[in-house]
């Protein structure tokens, strides 16, 4: 995504303030959301659709890949992916001791969660 593009400081966004952000047409955005299962803007009561800060950053990435990189629509989601799974945090190796803990207190809440399931039968 270019660096030097100042989102506004908004939570959410229409499809025309979108398409002027991100330069392109509302159909173009619409052909995307069925391209790219990870853009999916909400949808107001009379169909209008609402985007957020994440989704006009993922446009502007689809944008980059799309029209300066010159991906396909098959490569840019392959690439997307990619992304997607370097950016995901790996999971931390628990030494022994705090993996005890861990089954510990995994034992002490699966108790305490059948102690208030009885009392809650206990109370219907």
């Amino acid at each position: 995504m270019p660096s030097e593009l100042l989102l506004p400081d908004k939570d959410e966004f229409k499809i025309g303030e979108v398409c002027d952000i991100a330069g392109v047409k509302p159909f173009v955005l619409r052909y995307w959301e069925t391209e790219f299962s990870d853009l999916s803007p909400a949808k107001g009561a009379g169909g209008q659709r609402t985007y957020t800060k994440a989704d006009v950053q993922l446009i502007l990435r689809i944008k980059q890949l799309l029209y300066e990189e010159r991906f396909t629509v098959a490569g840019a989601k392959k690439r997307l992916v990619e992304e997607l799974t370097e950016r995901a945090p790996k999971p931390a190796k628990l030494d022994t001791k705090a993996a005890n803990q861990v089954e510990s207190l995994r034992r002490a809440l699966k108790t305490t969660r059948r102690e208030l399931e009885s009392i809650l039968a206990l109370l219907k």
